[in-house]
Protein backbone atom coordinates (compact mmCIF):
# COMPACT_ATOMS: atom_id res chain seq x y z
CA UNK A 1 0.00 0.00 0.00
CA UNK A 2 1.84 3.27 -1.26
CA UNK A 3 2.46 5.97 1.05
CA UNK A 4 0.14 9.39 1.12
CA UNK A 5 3.08 11.48 1.83
CA UNK A 6 4.42 9.67 -1.39
CA UNK A 7 1.06 10.26 -3.07
CA UNK A 8 1.04 14.09 -2.21
CA UNK A 9 5.12 14.34 -3.26
CA UNK A 10 4.22 13.26 -6.54
CA UNK A 11 1.37 15.34 -6.88
CA UNK A 12 3.93 18.50 -5.69
CA UNK A 13 6.14 17.28 -8.79
CA UNK A 14 3.63 17.51 -11.38
CA UNK A 15 2.54 20.78 -10.32
CA UNK A 16 5.77 21.82 -9.85
CA UNK A 17 6.47 21.15 -13.47
CA UNK A 18 3.71 23.02 -14.54
CA UNK A 19 4.71 25.62 -12.43
CA UNK A 20 8.39 26.50 -13.72
CA UNK A 21 6.75 26.35 -17.46
CA UNK A 22 3.98 29.19 -16.65
CA UNK A 23 6.81 31.14 -14.48
CA UNK A 24 9.59 30.49 -16.87
CA UNK A 25 7.03 32.09 -19.69
CA UNK A 26 7.93 28.59 -22.00
CA UNK A 27 5.26 27.23 -24.28
CA UNK A 28 2.37 25.32 -23.21
CA UNK A 29 3.34 22.82 -25.38
CA UNK A 30 6.99 22.28 -23.74
CA UNK A 31 4.14 21.05 -20.05
CA UNK A 32 2.05 18.89 -21.75
CA UNK A 33 4.82 17.23 -23.55
CA UNK A 34 6.57 16.41 -20.33
CA UNK A 35 3.29 14.71 -18.82
CA UNK A 36 2.62 13.06 -22.05
CA UNK A 37 6.20 11.34 -22.12
CA UNK A 38 5.87 10.70 -18.62
CA UNK A 39 2.62 8.58 -19.08
CA UNK A 40 3.53 7.48 -22.60
CA UNK A 41 2.30 3.58 -22.75
CA UNK A 42 4.80 2.47 -25.14
CA UNK A 43 6.88 2.90 -28.08
CA UNK A 44 5.44 4.04 -31.62
CA UNK A 45 5.73 1.62 -34.77
CA UNK A 46 8.22 2.60 -37.21
CA UNK A 47 5.97 4.21 -39.57
CA UNK A 48 5.84 6.76 -37.07
CA UNK A 49 8.60 6.87 -34.99
CA UNK A 50 9.62 10.87 -35.90
CA UNK A 51 6.07 11.19 -34.32
CA UNK A 52 7.11 10.13 -30.83
CA UNK A 53 9.13 13.08 -30.60
CA UNK A 54 6.26 15.49 -30.37
CA UNK A 55 3.02 13.96 -28.92
CA UNK A 56 1.20 16.98 -29.86
CA UNK A 57 1.64 15.68 -33.42
CA UNK A 58 -1.08 12.74 -32.92
CA UNK A 59 -2.76 13.74 -29.61
CA UNK A 60 -4.52 16.93 -28.31
CA UNK A 61 -4.35 16.86 -24.19
CA UNK A 62 -8.04 16.34 -22.88
CA UNK A 63 -9.61 15.47 -26.50
CA UNK A 64 -9.31 11.66 -27.64
CA UNK A 65 -11.91 12.70 -30.29
CA UNK A 66 -9.23 15.02 -31.95
CA UNK A 67 -7.04 12.32 -32.50
CA UNK A 68 -8.83 10.88 -35.70
CA UNK A 69 -9.05 14.51 -37.31
CA UNK A 70 -4.65 14.94 -36.86
CA UNK A 71 -4.12 11.83 -38.27
CA UNK A 72 -6.64 12.64 -41.61
CA UNK A 73 -4.56 15.99 -41.27
CA UNK A 74 -1.51 13.72 -41.77
CA UNK A 75 -2.50 11.51 -44.32
CA UNK A 76 -4.35 13.63 -46.57
CA UNK A 77 -4.84 10.91 -49.51
CA UNK A 78 -6.65 8.91 -47.57
CA UNK A 79 -9.04 12.12 -46.38
CA UNK A 80 -9.42 12.84 -49.55
CA UNK A 81 -10.88 9.45 -50.35
CA UNK A 82 -13.02 9.17 -47.34
CA UNK A 83 -14.18 12.45 -48.72
CA UNK A 84 -14.31 11.77 -52.52
CA UNK A 85 -15.99 7.99 -51.09
CA UNK A 86 -12.78 6.29 -53.32
CA UNK A 87 -10.08 3.88 -52.34
CA UNK A 88 -10.69 0.91 -49.41
CA UNK A 89 -11.48 4.08 -46.64
CA UNK A 90 -13.78 5.60 -48.83
CA UNK A 91 -15.30 2.49 -49.90
CA UNK A 92 -15.51 0.18 -46.82
CA UNK A 93 -18.91 0.51 -45.30
CA UNK A 94 -18.57 2.46 -41.81
CA UNK A 95 -14.78 4.51 -42.33
CA UNK A 96 -16.07 7.79 -42.83
CA UNK A 97 -17.82 7.45 -39.11
CA UNK A 98 -14.80 4.93 -37.01
CA UNK A 99 -11.97 6.34 -35.04
CA UNK A 100 -8.41 5.84 -36.89
CA UNK A 101 -7.12 3.84 -33.70
CA UNK A 102 -10.44 1.21 -33.75
CA UNK A 103 -8.23 -0.67 -36.80
CA UNK A 104 -4.42 1.06 -36.06
CA UNK A 105 -3.68 0.60 -33.16
CA UNK A 106 -0.52 2.18 -32.04
CA UNK A 107 2.31 2.49 -28.83
CA UNK A 108 3.01 -1.31 -29.21
CA UNK A 109 6.51 -1.00 -30.25
CA UNK A 110 8.12 -0.37 -33.41
CA UNK A 111 7.99 -3.51 -35.03
CA UNK A 112 4.22 -3.50 -34.83
CA UNK A 113 2.12 -3.90 -37.46
CA UNK A 114 -0.44 -1.06 -37.11
CA UNK A 115 -2.08 -1.53 -40.76
CA UNK A 116 -3.24 -5.44 -39.45
CA UNK A 117 -3.98 -6.10 -43.85
CA UNK A 118 -5.06 -9.92 -44.01
CA UNK A 119 -4.41 -10.51 -47.61
CA UNK A 120 -5.91 -13.56 -47.49
CA UNK A 121 -9.42 -12.67 -46.64
CA UNK A 122 -9.34 -8.92 -48.04
CA UNK A 123 -12.71 -8.06 -50.59
CA UNK A 124 -10.85 -6.11 -53.46
CA UNK A 125 -14.55 -5.04 -54.22
CA UNK A 126 -14.08 -1.96 -52.04
CA UNK A 127 -11.06 -0.58 -53.55
CA UNK A 128 -11.20 1.30 -56.90
CA UNK A 129 -10.07 -1.56 -59.00
CA UNK A 130 -11.92 -4.54 -58.77
CA UNK A 131 -10.51 -7.90 -59.33
CA UNK A 132 -12.58 -9.17 -62.86
CA UNK A 133 -11.71 -12.53 -65.15
CA UNK A 134 -8.43 -13.70 -64.93
CA UNK A 135 -6.88 -11.24 -62.60
CA UNK A 136 -9.29 -12.78 -60.00
CA UNK A 137 -6.94 -15.54 -59.57
CA UNK A 138 -3.44 -13.70 -59.49
CA UNK A 139 -1.37 -13.62 -56.60
CA UNK A 140 -1.11 -10.43 -54.28
CA UNK A 141 2.38 -10.03 -54.83
CA UNK A 142 2.23 -10.06 -58.56
CA UNK A 143 0.61 -6.73 -58.53
CA UNK A 144 1.51 -5.51 -54.97
CA UNK A 145 5.26 -5.00 -55.03
CA UNK A 146 7.24 -5.34 -51.43
CA UNK A 147 8.11 -1.46 -50.12
CA UNK A 148 5.34 -0.15 -52.79
CA UNK A 149 2.11 0.56 -50.76
CA UNK A 150 -0.96 -1.19 -51.66
CA UNK A 151 -2.36 1.81 -52.65
CA UNK A 152 0.09 2.82 -54.73
CA UNK A 153 -0.23 -0.19 -56.71
CA UNK A 154 -0.81 0.66 -61.02
CA UNK A 155 -4.14 0.53 -62.46
CA UNK A 156 -3.63 0.76 -65.87
CA UNK A 157 -3.11 -2.34 -68.49
CA UNK A 158 0.02 -1.44 -69.92
CA UNK A 159 1.72 -0.92 -66.37
CA UNK A 160 1.41 -4.59 -65.73
CA UNK A 161 1.46 -6.47 -69.51
CA UNK A 162 3.90 -3.88 -71.34
CA UNK A 163 5.86 -6.86 -72.07
CA UNK A 164 3.24 -8.76 -73.41
CA UNK A 165 1.16 -6.17 -75.86
CA UNK A 166 1.59 -7.84 -79.30
CA UNK A 167 0.75 -4.52 -80.75
CA UNK A 168 4.75 -3.28 -79.41
CA UNK A 169 3.00 0.14 -78.28
CA UNK A 170 1.45 0.62 -81.83
CA UNK A 171 -1.89 0.79 -80.71
CA UNK A 172 -1.48 3.35 -77.58
CA UNK A 173 -1.65 2.11 -73.77
CA UNK A 174 -5.38 1.83 -73.72
CA UNK A 175 -5.46 -2.12 -74.03
CA UNK A 176 -9.04 -2.20 -72.19
CA UNK A 177 -10.26 -0.52 -75.20
CA UNK A 178 -10.43 -3.64 -77.05
CA UNK A 179 -9.06 -6.50 -75.17
CA UNK A 180 -11.47 -7.95 -71.71
CA UNK A 181 -10.07 -9.73 -68.28
CA UNK A 182 -11.38 -13.02 -69.01
CA UNK A 183 -9.34 -13.73 -71.87
CA UNK A 184 -6.53 -11.65 -73.63
CA UNK A 185 -7.37 -13.28 -76.73
CA UNK A 186 -11.29 -12.06 -76.65
CA UNK A 187 -11.57 -8.61 -77.93
CA UNK A 188 -14.36 -6.29 -77.16
CA UNK A 189 -13.37 -3.71 -79.69
CA UNK A 190 -16.36 -1.75 -81.41
CA UNK A 191 -15.63 -1.84 -85.01
CA UNK A 192 -18.10 -0.44 -85.70
CA UNK A 193 -16.55 3.13 -84.60
CA UNK A 194 -14.38 2.83 -86.95
CA UNK A 195 -15.48 3.28 -91.00
CA UNK A 196 -15.99 -0.22 -91.59
CA UNK A 197 -18.71 -2.51 -89.32
CA UNK A 198 -17.52 -5.93 -88.83
CA UNK A 199 -20.82 -7.59 -90.12
CA UNK A 200 -21.90 -11.25 -90.88
CA UNK A 201 -18.82 -13.91 -91.35
CA UNK A 202 -16.58 -10.90 -90.73
CA UNK A 203 -17.65 -10.75 -87.32
CA UNK A 204 -16.00 -14.00 -86.71
CA UNK A 205 -12.32 -13.71 -88.35
CA UNK A 206 -9.46 -12.81 -86.57
CA UNK A 207 -8.26 -9.72 -86.54
CA UNK A 208 -4.65 -10.27 -87.74
CA UNK A 209 -6.56 -12.13 -90.86
CA UNK A 210 -7.17 -8.17 -92.14
CA UNK A 211 -4.66 -6.79 -89.63
CA UNK A 212 -1.47 -8.75 -91.04
CA UNK A 213 1.88 -7.16 -89.73
CA UNK A 214 0.18 -4.88 -87.63
CA UNK A 215 -0.86 -2.52 -89.89
CA UNK A 216 -3.74 -0.76 -88.68
CA UNK A 217 -4.50 1.91 -90.54
CA UNK A 218 -4.88 2.68 -94.60
CA UNK A 219 -6.51 -0.92 -94.73
CA UNK A 220 -9.16 -1.38 -97.84
CA UNK A 221 -12.26 -1.04 -96.71
CA UNK A 222 -13.84 -3.05 -100.92
CA UNK A 223 -14.73 -6.18 -100.97
CA UNK A 224 -12.21 -6.64 -103.73
CA UNK A 225 -9.41 -5.39 -101.68
CA UNK A 226 -9.20 -8.41 -99.38
CA UNK A 227 -11.31 -10.92 -101.70
CA UNK A 228 -9.39 -10.28 -104.95
CA UNK A 229 -7.69 -14.27 -104.57
CA UNK A 230 -11.43 -15.70 -103.57
CA UNK A 231 -13.31 -14.33 -106.79
CA UNK A 232 -14.75 -17.30 -109.04
CA UNK A 233 -15.97 -15.09 -111.74
CA UNK A 234 -12.50 -13.70 -112.28
CA UNK A 235 -12.91 -10.36 -112.42
CA UNK A 236 -15.52 -10.99 -115.36
CA UNK A 237 -18.93 -9.22 -112.89
CA UNK A 238 -16.18 -6.13 -111.98
CA UNK A 239 -15.22 -5.52 -108.11
CA UNK A 240 -18.70 -4.56 -106.55
CA UNK A 241 -19.17 -8.19 -105.03
CA UNK A 242 -21.72 -6.56 -102.69
CA UNK A 243 -24.20 -5.86 -105.79
CA UNK A 244 -24.49 -9.68 -105.28
CA UNK A 245 -22.67 -11.15 -102.12
CA UNK A 246 -23.63 -10.27 -98.36
CA UNK A 247 -21.06 -10.56 -95.76
CA UNK A 248 -23.03 -13.51 -93.67
CA UNK A 249 -22.41 -15.67 -96.44
CA UNK A 250 -20.45 -15.64 -99.57
CA UNK A 251 -22.73 -17.94 -101.36
CA UNK A 252 -25.54 -16.26 -100.01
CA UNK A 253 -26.46 -14.26 -102.94
CA UNK A 254 -28.81 -10.97 -102.68
CA UNK A 255 -28.58 -9.93 -106.54
CA UNK A 256 -32.31 -8.80 -107.97
CA UNK A 257 -32.71 -10.92 -110.84
CA UNK A 258 -35.96 -9.54 -111.73
CA UNK A 259 -33.59 -6.18 -112.84
CA UNK A 260 -32.21 -8.39 -115.87
CA UNK A 261 -35.49 -8.72 -117.73
CA UNK A 262 -35.49 -12.69 -116.59
CA UNK A 263 -37.13 -13.42 -113.20
CA UNK A 264 -35.93 -16.13 -111.59
CA UNK A 265 -39.02 -18.48 -110.67
CA UNK A 266 -39.59 -21.96 -109.24
CA UNK A 267 -36.58 -23.87 -109.69
CA UNK A 268 -34.74 -21.41 -111.43
CA UNK A 269 -34.51 -19.34 -107.91
CA UNK A 270 -32.31 -22.17 -106.14
CA UNK A 271 -30.00 -23.26 -108.90
CA UNK A 272 -26.75 -21.96 -108.81
CA UNK A 273 -25.55 -18.87 -110.72
CA UNK A 274 -22.77 -20.83 -112.81
CA UNK A 275 -25.62 -22.76 -114.11
CA UNK A 276 -26.46 -19.89 -116.37
CA UNK A 277 -23.63 -17.82 -116.15
CA UNK A 278 -19.90 -18.60 -116.52
CA UNK A 279 -16.93 -20.54 -118.87
CA UNK A 280 -18.68 -22.59 -121.56
CA UNK A 281 -22.13 -20.82 -120.98
CA UNK A 282 -23.37 -18.17 -123.91
CA UNK A 283 -22.76 -14.12 -122.82
CA UNK A 284 -25.29 -13.09 -122.66
CA UNK A 285 -27.30 -15.94 -121.23
CA UNK A 286 -30.35 -16.77 -123.19
CA UNK A 287 -34.19 -15.92 -121.65
CA UNK A 288 -36.10 -18.36 -123.25
CA UNK A 289 -36.72 -22.08 -122.31
CA UNK A 290 -35.47 -23.79 -125.03
CA UNK A 291 -32.37 -22.22 -124.91
CA UNK A 292 -31.25 -23.91 -122.21
CA UNK A 293 -33.50 -26.63 -121.87
CA UNK A 294 -33.06 -27.61 -125.86
CA UNK A 295 -31.21 -31.05 -124.16
CA UNK A 296 -34.19 -31.66 -122.02
CA UNK A 297 -36.87 -31.53 -124.76
CA UNK A 298 -38.55 -35.16 -124.20
CA UNK A 299 -40.32 -33.97 -127.05
CA UNK A 300 -37.79 -33.74 -129.17
CA UNK A 301 -39.35 -30.40 -130.61
CA UNK A 302 -42.84 -31.96 -131.94
CA UNK A 303 -44.66 -29.34 -129.93
CA UNK A 304 -42.75 -26.47 -130.59
CA UNK A 305 -40.04 -23.70 -128.74
CA UNK A 306 -42.44 -22.40 -126.38
CA UNK A 307 -42.23 -24.89 -123.21
CA UNK A 308 -43.90 -21.96 -121.02
CA UNK A 309 -47.07 -22.71 -122.73
CA UNK A 310 -47.42 -26.28 -121.09
CA UNK A 311 -44.52 -26.76 -118.48
CA UNK A 312 -44.09 -24.03 -115.15
CA UNK A 313 -40.83 -23.26 -113.32
CA UNK A 314 -41.88 -25.07 -110.21
CA UNK A 315 -41.03 -28.48 -111.28
CA UNK A 316 -40.76 -30.05 -115.28
CA UNK A 317 -43.59 -32.51 -115.32
CA UNK A 318 -45.89 -29.63 -113.72
CA UNK A 319 -48.00 -28.95 -116.74
CA UNK A 320 -49.77 -25.56 -116.58
CA UNK A 321 -51.45 -25.31 -119.71
CA UNK A 322 -54.60 -24.37 -119.69
CA UNK A 323 -56.37 -27.77 -121.66
CA UNK A 324 -59.95 -25.52 -121.79
CA UNK A 325 -58.45 -23.12 -123.68
CA UNK A 326 -58.49 -25.81 -126.71
CA UNK A 327 -62.15 -26.93 -126.72
CA UNK A 328 -61.63 -29.72 -124.46
CA UNK A 329 -61.67 -29.21 -120.80
CA UNK A 330 -60.02 -31.94 -118.63
CA UNK A 331 -61.95 -32.95 -116.04
CA UNK A 332 -61.71 -35.98 -113.77
CA UNK A 333 -59.31 -38.77 -114.81
CA UNK A 334 -58.49 -37.10 -118.29
CA UNK A 335 -56.76 -34.21 -115.27
CA UNK A 336 -54.13 -36.92 -114.36
CA UNK A 337 -53.25 -38.27 -117.64
CA UNK A 338 -50.15 -38.02 -118.98
CA UNK A 339 -50.44 -35.86 -122.07
CA UNK A 340 -48.90 -38.30 -124.39
CA UNK A 341 -51.67 -41.07 -123.49
CA UNK A 342 -53.82 -38.61 -126.09
CA UNK A 343 -50.77 -36.42 -127.94
CA UNK A 344 -49.18 -39.47 -130.10
CA UNK A 345 -48.31 -37.03 -132.51
CA UNK A 346 -47.00 -33.59 -132.73
CA UNK A 347 -49.67 -30.91 -131.44
CA UNK A 348 -48.79 -27.94 -133.79
CA UNK A 349 -49.42 -30.51 -137.16
CA UNK A 350 -51.74 -33.02 -135.09
CA UNK A 351 -55.06 -32.64 -132.95
CA UNK A 352 -56.43 -35.76 -131.20
CA UNK A 353 -59.87 -36.65 -131.87
CA UNK A 354 -62.55 -36.00 -128.86
CA UNK A 355 -64.85 -38.40 -129.31
CA UNK A 356 -64.89 -40.94 -126.07
CA UNK A 357 -65.25 -44.05 -128.51
CA UNK A 358 -62.20 -42.21 -130.37
CA UNK A 359 -59.78 -43.34 -127.62
CA UNK A 360 -61.77 -45.60 -125.56
CA UNK A 361 -62.84 -48.24 -128.50
CA UNK A 362 -61.11 -51.11 -126.85
CA UNK A 363 -62.34 -50.23 -123.65
CA UNK A 364 -66.04 -50.26 -124.79
CA UNK A 365 -67.79 -53.66 -122.70
CA UNK A 366 -71.05 -52.84 -124.51
CA UNK A 367 -69.12 -53.60 -127.83
CA UNK A 368 -70.63 -50.67 -129.26
CA UNK A 369 -74.43 -51.94 -128.81
CA UNK A 370 -75.34 -48.56 -126.68
CA UNK A 371 -73.48 -46.32 -129.47
CA UNK A 372 -70.48 -43.90 -129.58
CA UNK A 373 -71.61 -41.29 -127.10
CA UNK A 374 -70.29 -42.70 -124.15
CA UNK A 375 -71.07 -39.55 -122.01
CA UNK A 376 -74.46 -39.91 -121.93
CA UNK A 377 -73.93 -42.56 -119.39
CA UNK A 378 -70.25 -42.35 -118.26
CA UNK A 379 -68.39 -39.61 -117.01
CA UNK A 380 -64.93 -38.57 -116.52
CA UNK A 381 -64.24 -38.89 -112.63
CA UNK A 382 -64.64 -42.83 -112.80
CA UNK A 383 -65.70 -45.27 -116.07
CA UNK A 384 -67.43 -47.19 -113.92
CA UNK A 385 -69.57 -44.53 -112.15
CA UNK A 386 -72.67 -44.20 -114.46
CA UNK A 387 -74.47 -40.98 -114.39
CA UNK A 388 -77.37 -42.36 -116.64
CA UNK A 389 -80.78 -41.70 -114.93
CA UNK A 390 -82.99 -44.39 -116.05
CA UNK A 391 -85.71 -43.42 -113.87
CA UNK A 392 -85.69 -39.93 -115.57
CA UNK A 393 -84.47 -40.75 -119.33
CA UNK A 394 -86.43 -43.44 -120.08
CA UNK A 395 -90.36 -44.88 -119.28
CA UNK A 396 -89.11 -47.79 -117.27
CA UNK A 397 -87.62 -46.27 -113.72
CA UNK A 398 -84.86 -49.23 -112.08
CA UNK A 399 -86.16 -50.27 -108.80
CA UNK A 400 -85.62 -53.03 -106.82
CA UNK A 401 -83.56 -56.18 -108.27
CA UNK A 402 -83.59 -54.21 -111.07
CA UNK A 403 -81.14 -51.33 -109.99
CA UNK A 404 -78.74 -54.08 -109.55
CA UNK A 405 -78.26 -55.44 -112.85
CA UNK A 406 -75.84 -54.87 -115.77
CA UNK A 407 -77.14 -53.30 -118.58
CA UNK A 408 -76.34 -55.80 -120.66
CA UNK A 409 -78.99 -58.08 -118.64
CA UNK A 410 -81.77 -56.10 -120.53
CA UNK A 411 -79.68 -54.44 -123.45
CA UNK A 412 -79.40 -57.56 -125.83
CA UNK A 413 -79.00 -55.66 -128.75
CA UNK A 414 -77.85 -51.88 -129.98
CA UNK A 415 -79.95 -49.15 -128.51
CA UNK A 416 -79.72 -47.68 -131.55
CA UNK A 417 -81.51 -50.69 -133.50
CA UNK A 418 -84.09 -51.36 -130.96
CA UNK A 419 -84.86 -51.13 -127.26
CA UNK A 420 -85.98 -53.70 -124.85
CA UNK A 421 -89.57 -54.45 -123.31
CA UNK A 422 -91.03 -53.05 -120.66
CA UNK A 423 -93.36 -55.73 -119.68
CA UNK A 424 -92.53 -58.13 -117.05
CA UNK A 425 -93.36 -60.36 -119.57
CA UNK A 426 -91.39 -59.11 -122.57
CA UNK A 427 -88.19 -60.26 -120.14
CA UNK A 428 -89.51 -62.91 -117.48
CA UNK A 429 -91.42 -65.11 -119.98
CA UNK A 430 -89.41 -68.12 -119.81
CA UNK A 431 -89.15 -67.78 -115.98
CA UNK A 432 -93.14 -67.45 -115.35
CA UNK A 433 -93.90 -70.66 -113.57
CA UNK A 434 -97.93 -70.13 -114.20
CA UNK A 435 -97.14 -70.49 -118.17
CA UNK A 436 -98.99 -67.68 -119.21
CA UNK A 437 -102.20 -69.00 -117.52
CA UNK A 438 -102.16 -65.67 -115.27
CA UNK A 439 -101.51 -63.49 -118.54
CA UNK A 440 -98.77 -60.78 -118.99
CA UNK A 441 -99.84 -58.81 -115.57
CA UNK A 442 -96.82 -60.25 -113.67
CA UNK A 443 -97.21 -56.93 -111.30
CA UNK A 444 -100.50 -57.79 -109.70
CA UNK A 445 -98.80 -59.84 -107.79
CA UNK A 446 -94.82 -59.93 -107.70
CA UNK A 447 -92.64 -56.70 -106.66
CA UNK A 448 -88.96 -56.15 -108.34
CA UNK A 449 -87.84 -56.38 -104.98
CA UNK A 450 -88.01 -60.23 -105.46
CA UNK A 451 -89.31 -62.63 -107.91
CA UNK A 452 -90.71 -65.13 -105.34
CA UNK A 453 -90.49 -63.13 -102.06
CA UNK A 454 -93.37 -60.61 -100.79
CA UNK A 455 -96.20 -61.41 -102.91
CA UNK A 456 -98.60 -58.68 -103.59
CA UNK A 457 -101.76 -60.15 -104.49
CA UNK A 458 -104.74 -58.15 -102.83
CA UNK A 459 -107.52 -61.64 -102.49
CA UNK A 460 -109.81 -59.30 -101.57
CA UNK A 461 -110.18 -58.29 -104.88
CA UNK A 462 -111.37 -61.99 -106.38
CA UNK A 463 -113.94 -64.16 -105.28
CA UNK A 464 -112.78 -65.28 -102.06
CA UNK A 465 -111.58 -62.46 -99.83
CA UNK A 466 -108.92 -64.73 -97.17
CA UNK A 467 -110.39 -64.31 -94.02
CA UNK A 468 -109.43 -65.86 -90.12
CA UNK A 469 -107.15 -68.81 -90.93
CA UNK A 470 -107.34 -68.44 -94.53
CA UNK A 471 -105.11 -65.39 -94.20
CA UNK A 472 -102.25 -67.39 -93.15
CA UNK A 473 -102.06 -70.32 -95.46
CA UNK A 474 -99.75 -70.47 -98.23
CA UNK A 475 -100.82 -70.44 -101.99
CA UNK A 476 -100.28 -73.86 -102.11
CA UNK A 477 -102.48 -75.30 -99.82
CA UNK A 478 -105.02 -74.19 -101.89
CA UNK A 479 -103.66 -73.63 -105.55
CA UNK A 480 -102.62 -77.08 -106.45
CA UNK A 481 -101.22 -75.85 -109.78
CA UNK A 482 -99.95 -72.67 -111.29
CA UNK A 483 -102.92 -72.20 -112.87
CA UNK A 484 -104.22 -70.27 -109.53
CA UNK A 485 -107.78 -69.61 -111.70
CA UNK A 486 -108.87 -73.41 -111.22
CA UNK A 487 -109.55 -73.29 -107.38
CA UNK A 488 -113.49 -73.83 -105.92
CA UNK A 489 -114.50 -71.18 -103.64
CA UNK A 490 -116.87 -73.55 -101.74
CA UNK A 491 -115.89 -74.56 -97.89
CA UNK A 492 -116.61 -78.32 -98.99
CA UNK A 493 -114.30 -78.89 -101.86
CA UNK A 494 -111.47 -78.23 -99.73
CA UNK A 495 -112.69 -79.29 -96.40
CA UNK A 496 -114.69 -82.50 -97.59
CA UNK A 497 -112.20 -84.89 -95.47
CA UNK A 498 -112.28 -82.64 -92.47
CA UNK A 499 -116.83 -83.07 -92.36
CA UNK A 500 -117.09 -84.81 -89.31
CA UNK A 501 -121.03 -84.79 -90.53
CA UNK A 502 -120.15 -86.73 -93.51
CA UNK A 503 -122.17 -84.26 -95.24
CA UNK A 504 -125.37 -84.86 -93.13
CA UNK A 505 -125.80 -81.66 -93.18
CA UNK A 506 -125.04 -80.36 -96.56
CA UNK A 507 -122.23 -78.92 -97.78
CA UNK A 508 -122.73 -75.33 -96.77
CA UNK A 509 -120.37 -75.62 -94.03
CA UNK A 510 -120.83 -71.88 -93.13
CA UNK A 511 -123.88 -72.01 -91.94
CA UNK A 512 -122.70 -73.17 -88.69
CA UNK A 513 -119.01 -72.57 -89.41
CA UNK A 514 -116.84 -69.77 -89.91
CA UNK A 515 -113.37 -68.93 -91.14
CA UNK A 516 -111.89 -67.83 -87.86
CA UNK A 517 -111.34 -71.17 -86.29
CA UNK A 518 -113.00 -74.84 -87.22
CA UNK A 519 -114.25 -75.13 -83.82
CA UNK A 520 -116.04 -71.72 -83.85
CA UNK A 521 -119.62 -72.42 -84.95
CA UNK A 522 -122.06 -69.48 -85.57
CA UNK A 523 -125.35 -71.72 -85.56
CA UNK A 524 -128.44 -70.00 -83.97
CA UNK A 525 -130.95 -72.89 -82.18
CA UNK A 526 -133.64 -70.58 -81.47
CA UNK A 527 -134.12 -68.73 -85.15
CA UNK A 528 -132.91 -72.00 -87.48
CA UNK A 529 -134.87 -75.06 -85.48
CA UNK A 530 -138.40 -75.68 -84.33
CA UNK A 531 -136.83 -76.23 -80.80
CA UNK A 532 -135.80 -72.93 -79.18
CA UNK A 533 -132.75 -73.73 -76.74
CA UNK A 534 -134.44 -72.18 -73.41
CA UNK A 535 -133.09 -72.72 -69.66
CA UNK A 536 -131.12 -75.85 -69.31
CA UNK A 537 -131.16 -76.80 -73.05
CA UNK A 538 -129.06 -73.46 -73.61
CA UNK A 539 -126.12 -74.82 -72.08
CA UNK A 540 -126.02 -78.44 -72.99
CA UNK A 541 -123.41 -79.19 -75.91
CA UNK A 542 -124.72 -80.25 -79.50
CA UNK A 543 -123.82 -84.08 -79.20
CA UNK A 544 -125.98 -84.44 -76.14
CA UNK A 545 -129.09 -84.41 -78.43
CA UNK A 546 -127.60 -85.10 -81.58
CA UNK A 547 -125.75 -88.50 -81.03
CA UNK A 548 -123.65 -89.40 -84.32
CA UNK A 549 -125.41 -91.05 -86.90
CA UNK A 550 -124.48 -92.85 -89.51
CA UNK A 551 -125.33 -90.96 -92.62
CA UNK A 552 -124.05 -87.70 -90.33
CA UNK A 553 -127.41 -86.07 -89.78
CA UNK A 554 -128.11 -84.11 -86.71
CA UNK A 555 -132.02 -84.62 -86.38
CA UNK A 556 -132.87 -84.95 -83.24
CA UNK A 557 -136.78 -85.26 -81.65
CA UNK A 558 -138.02 -82.42 -79.91
CA UNK A 559 -140.42 -84.45 -77.52
CA UNK A 560 -138.99 -84.51 -73.71
CA UNK A 561 -139.14 -88.36 -73.36
CA UNK A 562 -136.72 -89.08 -76.54
CA UNK A 563 -134.10 -87.73 -74.58
CA UNK A 564 -135.35 -88.09 -70.36
CA UNK A 565 -136.87 -91.25 -70.26
CA UNK A 566 -134.26 -92.54 -68.14
CA UNK A 567 -134.73 -89.34 -65.88
CA UNK A 568 -138.73 -90.14 -65.95
CA UNK A 569 -140.12 -90.43 -62.03
CA UNK A 570 -143.41 -91.26 -62.28
CA UNK A 571 -142.24 -94.36 -65.10
CA UNK A 572 -144.83 -93.46 -67.31
CA UNK A 573 -147.32 -93.06 -65.10
CA UNK A 574 -148.24 -89.40 -66.14
CA UNK A 575 -147.71 -89.89 -69.88
CA UNK A 576 -144.53 -88.60 -72.02
CA UNK A 577 -146.22 -84.88 -71.91
CA UNK A 578 -143.52 -83.86 -69.89
CA UNK A 579 -143.82 -80.50 -70.33
CA UNK A 580 -147.64 -79.88 -68.78
CA UNK A 581 -145.72 -79.91 -65.55
CA UNK A 582 -142.37 -79.31 -66.00
CA UNK A 583 -139.91 -76.60 -67.46
CA UNK A 584 -136.45 -76.70 -68.98
CA UNK A 585 -135.38 -73.75 -66.49
CA UNK A 586 -134.79 -77.35 -63.60
CA UNK A 587 -136.43 -80.69 -63.67
CA UNK A 588 -137.75 -80.42 -60.47
CA UNK A 589 -139.83 -77.24 -61.08
CA UNK A 590 -143.14 -78.32 -61.21
CA UNK A 591 -145.85 -76.39 -63.37
CA UNK A 592 -149.40 -77.85 -62.86
CA UNK A 593 -152.03 -76.32 -65.38
CA UNK A 594 -155.48 -77.12 -63.97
Amino acid sequence: MSSPFINTRWLVLVAAIFLVGAIGGGPQAMAQSAIERLVSPGKLSDAHVEQEKECSACHTSFNKKAQSGLCRECHDDIDADILAGAGFHGKFPDVGEAECKTCHTEHEGRAADIVGLDTAAFDHTFTDYRLEGKHASVACADCHLSGVAYAKAPQTCIACHKEDDPHFGRLGTDCASCHVPDRWESVSFDHSSTSFALLGAHAEVKCDACHMNQVWEGIGTECIDCHKADDPHAGRFGSACADCHVPASWTKIKFNHDTTGFRLTGKHSTIECAACHGPGKPDPAPKTCIGCHKSDDVHKGQNGPDCASCHATNKWDQVSFNHASTGFPLLGKHETAKCETCHTQPIHTWTPPTGCIDCHSEDDKHEGLLGPDCGECHQEASWAQVRFDHDKDTRFALFGAHDAIECAACHKVATTAALPSVSCAGCHREEDPHKGQLGDGCGQCHNVDSWTQKVKFNHEFSDFPLLGKHASVECADCHKTKAFLDVSVTCNDCHAKDDVHKGGLGQDCATCHNPGGWPFWEFDHNTQTSFPLTGKHASVTCADCHSPRSDGKFTASSRCVSCHSADDKHRGAFGTSCERCHNTEAFWAVEVVR
